[in-house]
């Protein structure tokens, strides 16, 4: 797996830093996320064509299911999948937790990802891990600063 710490690049010279915001969780979580995929042969087909493009090997007797959204596995790596999805959730949940503004830093990330500053609301947020009242918190902290962007 992936190391909790990032390498990176400055002046000729390799540095390892702890993450310090949500983005950094979120890409170390994304690449955790594609090896788990890949060690549990995870593929995404839309089409007949790209499910026999894109499928991966199976065990004799073997069958795949899939996962809703396009993604399949092969049968015996579902609770492989399931166990890695849920390590790698309460991870990043523990990572937001330690930083000293993660849950802001979380909220703002998701409310520029929702483009919520350009439509002026937050229903579409309903997936993160806090309260309206919350999400208002953060989302009027930063409105007028956001807005003049635009």
């Amino acid at each position: 797996m992936v190391n909790l710490q990032i390498l990176t690049l400055n002046n000729n010279q390799l540095t390892l830093n702890t993450m310090k915001n949500y983005p950094e969780i979120r890409q170390v979580a994304e690449v955790k996320r594609t090896e788990l995929y890949t060690n549990c042969g995870l593929f995404f087909a839309f089409s007949n064509e790209q499910f026999t493009e894109n499928k991966t090997p199976l065990k004799e007797g073997e069958k795949y299911v899939s996962i809703g959204a396009g993604g399949y596995l092969p049968k015996s790596q579902v609770d492989n999948f399931l166990k890695g999805m849920e390590t790698i959730s309460k991870w990043e949940k523990s990572e937001i937790k330690k930083q000293k503004d993660g849950k802001e830093s979380h909220i703002l990330y998701e409310l520029q990802n929702q483009e919520c500053f350009y439509t002026n609301h937050i229903d579409d947020l309903d997936f993160l891990p806090y309260t309206k009242k919350e999400i208002w918190q953060v989302y009027n902290k930063y409105k007028e600063q956001m807005q003049e962007a635009f």
